[in-house]
C-alpha cells in the first residue's frame, strides 16, 4: 500500500477547482527521454480546455509537472515544455564516462553520475522555490532508501524534491532531505495513480510513457538503457492492478503513449517526433471520446471508467 506523507494544502494557493466538475488530477509517469512525449499530450489537453486542479508525477513527470505547475496551463506552456525537450542530450544528463564508470563499479560511491546536470536543468526550468508556492498544487512521488517505501511530498526545497524524484537508484546518488534519503519513485510506483485517489481526485488523466499492453518491440543495446527499461516492465505490472483497483473510486483517462520508433529511454535525439506522434494521437483520443461523452459531465455519471471503457471508445470509428 502507498505511503502518503507530507501532504499538505496552502491556503490561498490559486487552483480551487470548479464546483461544476469533479476534483481534476493530471498524473504523470516517469520514464526517461520518452517523458518528451507528455508535452504533447499536455497540448492537446490544454487544447481541449481540459487543465489539472493538482499534479502528481514521478521520474521524468515530476520533471514536467513541475515545470507547468509554476505557469498557466496553456497550450504555449507546453509549447515551451517541447522547446526544453527538444534542446537536452543524453550527456546533459547521463554524463557518462570510463573514469565515472570504474569509481562506480568499484565501490567507492553508491551512483555511477553526479546529479549536476539534472540539478542544473530543474534549476533553470522551474520558477518556485518551495513546492508548497507551486500555482497548481504539485505532489511528487519519491523512494525512501531509509524506511524502505514510497513517499509523496507535497512541499519542501523544489531542487532537492524534484532531483530526488528523477534520481535513478544506481546510476544517481540518493538525495538525503529530512533525515530520509530519497531515489526516483518510478522504482516503486512509476504511474502514481493511487496518489492522485488519495488526494480525492475524482476525474485523472494519465499521461504514460509507454502503452500499458505493448512490450517494446527491442532492448536497449546498453546497459543504462537496459537498467530504465527492466524498471518499466517491472513497474507495469503495478500500473495495470491500480486501474482495475481504482476504477470504482474515480473516472480514470488513460491517454495514447505512441511510440512507433521504438525510441529508447536514453535516446534524447527524437523528442519532437515523440511529441508530435503524442499531440497527434491524444487529439485524435479526446475527440472521439467527446463524442461519446463529454469530458465535462460529474463524476457521479463518469465513476467506474477505466482504461479498457476508454480504449473501447478510442478504438470507435
Amino acid at each position: 500500500m502507498a505511503t502518503v506523507t507530507g501532504v499538505r494544502t496552502r491556503p490561498g494557493r490559486s487552483s480551487a477547482p470548479d464546483a461544476r466538475r469533479p476534483l481534476t488530477a493530471f498524473v504523470l509517469a516517469g520514464g526517461a527521454s520518452l517523458g518528451a512525449m507528455q508535452a504533447g499530450m499536455l497540448s492537446a489537453l490544454y487544447e481541449h480546455g481540459i487543465v489539472p486542479d493538482l499534479l502528481v508525477g514521478t521520474s521524468a513527470g515530476a520533471l514536467n509537472a513541475a515545470f507547468v505547475a509554476s505557469r498557466p496551463q496553456t497550450v504555449e506552456t507546453a509549447e515551451q515544455l517541447a522547446c526544453v525537450w527538444n534542446e537536452l542530450r543524453r550527456e546533459q544528463i547521463f554524463p557518462l564516462s570510463l573514469r565515472a564508470l570504474v569509481v562506480g563499479l568499484s565501490g567507492h560511491r553508491d551512483h555511477l553520475v553526479p546529479d549536476g546536470g539534472l540539478r542544473r536543468l530543474v534549476a533553470r526550468h522551474v520558477e518556485f522555490a518551495d513546492l508548497g508556492d507551486a500555482a497548481v498544487p504539485l505532489h511528487v512521488v519519491a523512494f525512501d532508501l531509509t524506511e524502505n517505501c514510497e513517499v509523496l511530498l507535497s512541499r519542501g526545497p523544489t531542487l532537492d524534491v524534484i532531483t530526488a524524484a528523477a534520481s535513478i537508484p544506481g546510476i544517481f546518488p540518493p538525495v538525503p532531505i529530512g533525515g530520509r534519503s530519497l531515489v526516483d519513485g518510478g522504482v516503486i510506483n512509476n504511474t502514481p495513480i493511487s496518489h492522485a485517489v488519495a488526494l480525492g481526485a475524482k476525474r485523472i488523466f494519465v499521461l504514460p510513457t509507454r502503452e500499458a499492453r505493448r512490450a517494446p518491440s527491442r532492448t536497449s543495446r546498453d546497459a543504462l538503457g537496459a537498467a530504465i527499461e527492466g524498471l518499466s516492465l517491472l513497474t507495469d505490472g503495478r500500473l495495470r492492478l491500480d486501474l482495475a483497483r481504482y476504477t470504482k473510486d474515480a473516472e480514470l483517462v488513460v491517454l495514447p503513449a505512441p511510440n512507433r520508433m521504438d525510441v529508447q529511454p536514453t535516446n534524447f535525439s527524437h523528442s519532437q517526433r515523440l511529441i508530435d506522434e503524442a499531440l497527434t494521437a491524444t487529439r485524435a483520443f479526446l475527440g472521439r471520446a467527446e463524442r461519446h461523452r463529454p469530458l465535462v459531465r460529474g463524476a457521479r455519471e463518469q465513476r467506474g471508467r477505466s482504461l479498457d471503457a476508454v480504449n473501447q471508445l478510442a478504438r470507435v470509428a
